[in-house]
């Protein structure tokens, strides 16, 4: 398979003519009025390096004794030696990346632009997070976090949209909800998205989160986990909707 030479509809996101794998997550979409900023966001990588990746994880958590679920709730200092040398980990690695958007929720006008149905605009963001980077002849299979909108419509309308925005330049094999309790690569996204959501809506309580995710912009080469990239930024790319 070639694999240097961009095919028709050529985008900006990583891999091509690549199996991926893609696992979401998303932070403060309901609820937590005093938090302006809702961030949705995944982890992207080549789908035949998830053993790999998932041994090199595991053994980390072993060194380190971190116990359970990994989540941006769970950041302590007892767990930030951990919780830093996994991103030390993932950082050094050239096959895995990150990108989410992040929302103004005071600026989303919902009656406007999606009916009033907060769920819709919760779905369209979703594709919003997702279309930008998918292409260049890849097959994505995408595992988003089980939510209570999961058992509605949502996941199936987001297929449907992204299918048609894979025409022609990619293919989209698989749209699943999982649990991020068994999914490893989940929670890993649900940490970066929660250090992105946490650094955007301004908050302080937590020296071991601020330390986290200080680390993390320091591993990617970041002054820190703010402002908005363009689409072509790789490995570690945020992207902001304001209105």
């Amino acid at each position: 398979m070639n694999t240097n030479a961009p095919p028709p509809n050529h985008v900006h996101g990583p891999f091509c003519q690549t199996e991926v794998s893609i696992y979401c997550d998303e932070s403060r979409h309901e609820g937590q009025s005093s938090q302006r900023y809702m961030v949705i966001g995944g982890l992207w990588l080549p789908r035949d390096r998830r053993q790999e990746l998932l041994a090199a994880l595991h053994a980390v958590q072993r060194q380190y004794r971190i116990a359970g679920e990994l989540k941006w709730r769970k950041v302590s200092r007892s767990r930030l030696a951990g919780y830093q040398a996994l991103f030390d980990f993932l950082a050094s690695r050239d096959d895995v990346h990150f990108r989410c958007i992040v929302v103004d929720k005071t600026k989303v006008d919902l009656d406007k632009y999606f009916q009033n149905d907060r769920q819709l605009g919760f779905w369209v963001f979703y594709w919003h997070c997702l279309k930008q980077w998918m292409g260049n002849a890849n097959t994505y299979y995408v595992s988003i976090d089980f939510k209570p909108e999961s058992l509605l419509s949502g996941p199936r309308r987001l297929r449907q949209v992204l299918e048609n925005e894979c025409i022609r330049r990619c293919w989209l094999k698989s749209l699943e909800c999982v649990d991020s309790r068994e999914n490893l690569f989940c929670q890993v996204a649900d940490v970066l998205i929660g250090a992105v959501g946490y650094e955007h809506n301004g908050l302080a309580g937590s020296p071991a989160k601020q330390a986290l995710a200080a680390h993390i912009a320091c591993c990617y080469g970041r002054r820190d986990l703010k402002g908005s990239d363009q689409p072509s930024v790789p490995r570690f790319n945020i992207f902001c909707i304001w209105s």
